[in-house]
């Protein structure tokens, strides 16, 4: 990722941080980093991990396509293993699949 992108990625998540009202503080305790770590993916000078990323994303609700590409990629088609995926997911209600993203993001945190 070159500069101009991680600017942009890191715009983004302060627009999306200040959105919801969070301070520089309040989101690196939510994300379990240190401050200084996340004041620096916020301007721009540090790439964060895929795991912090993903906390990132799940703690504003933002679309990773749109963080990492700067546009929605949904417009694309997706390959017949996510389609299978979608579909598979549809069989279940919203709680259930909040209940899942849940694991998933405890999973994910202890990866880090």
């Amino acid at each position: 990722m070159d500069k101009k992108e991680l600017d942009r990625m890191a715009s983004y998540i302060k627009e999306k941080r200040k959105a919801y009202g969070y301070t520089q503080e309040q989101m690196a305790e939510q994300l379990d980093m240190s401050y200084s770590y996340y004041t620096k993916i916020e301007n721009g000078f540090q790439m964060p991990s895929f795991g912090k990323l993903i906390k990132i994303v799940s703690l504003l609700h933002l679309s990773l396509d749109k963080l990492i590409f700067g546009k929605d990629m949904s417009e694309q088609p997706f390959s017949p293993d996510t389609q299978e995926l979608l579909q598979f997911i549809k069989q279940y209600d919203k709680k259930d699949i909040v209940l899942c993203r849940d694991l998933l993001n405890k999973i994910i945190s202890y990866l880090d």
